[in-house]
């Protein structure tokens, strides 16, 4: 018994095509590598290897360094095809992939610093940054703090770290980002969650990092869209690109879909019951339709706020703020959607599929930990979106 949703019939394109099939093929890989991930709360060597080598370090790197340069409905289809074997692995490509997105703007300079040797280079990326200064030098910045839940900071060559840029001499300071490569940072172990464990999201710590002026922007620089390259990817705001961070969740949903399928389509019997199998049952075929339903509702939202905000940069057309904060809701309600799927499968698969030994009860708690990341917060997007609908263009967020 094998699922059908809307992801297997979407048009893709012959990259994103490629990609997913390497995907595919590294997944035994990824599966193998998952309990080690869980204990260590990293993903191995080998899984990290394996994602490098098959080119998922590189979607949102620009084609003319040599990367993949994948618009954003794209690398949604990939991510969620590397979370049907590893939701952690999935993540943190996600994580990398939005990185590279904003790093991409802040100038050749930088980018030569970056992908100057090839494009398989993983980000991590940390936009907070409390408690960390900043003091001007020569030619740049020395910062000293550190950024805690930088999700694939094990795999990473390079961060993209919040940090305060000094202004004119008694004008305080502007939020900035600086990129700092990761051998110049200490990581310390911190990352101990429920779910999500892979992804090794453990604290990055600078000691007087000398950070030279090209590869530092002001965040409203980088949010406004000042000053960006021609590539219509990298002109996308970083609040749109927020609807990428999905991309693994929707993986986890179609998995934890397929597990249930498999378990019905076993022959087991439903307990407490005089249903021969699970597949007999009224209960169960509904609760399939409507978990497959909603995770088909997800893509859907998903897929078409992604095609709108790339399309929109193709084009050069600035969205309205209705339309950024539509984005921000279709989102958070994939979200919505994608656990209540998830609630009404594990429900089908009864009791035991909370067992340590399941790999569905892990799906579950990675989903429902990642659809707590404040940028996928389900009443903070409605907030936006609602006051947008009603003319009130008080912000509440900067990252809309």
């Amino acid at each position: 018994m094998t699922a059908s949703t809307s992801g297997e019939r979407a048009t893709l394109t012959d990259p994103t095509r490629r990609l997913m099939a390497a995907a595919h093929e590294i997944a035994p890989v990824l599966r193998r590598a998952a309990d080690a991930a869980e204990r260590d709360s990293r993903l191995t060597p080998e899984a990290g290897r394996a994602l490098r080598e098959a080119g998922l370090f590189r979607l949102g790197v620009p084609k003319r360094r040599g990367g993949e340069e994948l618009a954003p409905a794209d690398s949604l289809e990939v991510s969620a095809e590397v979370a049907l074997a590893c939701p952690s692995s999935a993540w943190v490509v996600m994580v990398s992939y939005v990185a590279q997105q904003i790093a991409a703007s802040f100038g050749e300079q930088a980018c030569q610093d970056l992908w100057g040797d090839g494009p398989d280079v993983p980000m991590c990326g940390v936009f907070g940054s409390v408690g960390v200064t900043s003091a001007p030098v020569e030619g740049g910045l020395l910062v000293t703090g550190s950024w805690a839940w930088a999700s694939g900071s094990h795999q990473a060559d390079w961060a993209l770290l919040g940090v305060p840029m000094p202004e004119e001499p008694g004008a305080g300071s502007a939020r900035g980002l600086a990129l700092v490569p990761v051998s110049d940072l200490a990581i310390e172990k911190t990352w101990d969650m429920a779910g999500m464990r892979g992804t090794g999201s453990d604290t990055l710590i600078a000691e007087e990092v000398f950070v030279p002026y090209h590869r530092l922007r002001r965040f409203d620089d980088v949010v406004q869209g000042r000053g960006l390259p021609e590539e219509p990817l990298y002109r996308i705001p970083p609040g749109s690109m927020t609807v990428v961070s999905m991309g693994p969740l929707l993986g986890i949903a179609r998995a934890v879909l397929q597990l249930t399928l498999e378990t019905v389509g076993s022959g087991k019997p439903m307990a407490m019951s005089l249903h021969a199998r699970l597949a007999d049952s009224p209960s169960v075929q509904a609760a399939l339709a409507e978990a497959a339903t909603l995770i088909d509702s997800a893509h859907l939202h998903l897929r078409r706020s992604a095609e709108f905000i790339g399309t929109a940069a193709a084009t050069g057309v600035t969205p309205t703020l209705v339309e950024r904060a539509r984005v921000r809701m279709d989102a958070g309600h994939a979200s919505t959607c994608l656990r209540q799927a998830v609630q009404a499968l594990l429900t089908v698969s009864g009791a035991g599929s909370f067992s340590l030994t399941k790999t569905i009860q892990r799906h579950w708690r990675d989903l429902e930990t990642a659809t707590r990341h404040p940028t996928l917060n389900t009443g903070l997007a409605r907030e936006m979106y609602g006051r947008a609908l009603a003319g009130d263009e008080r912000p509440v967020s900067p990252m809309v």
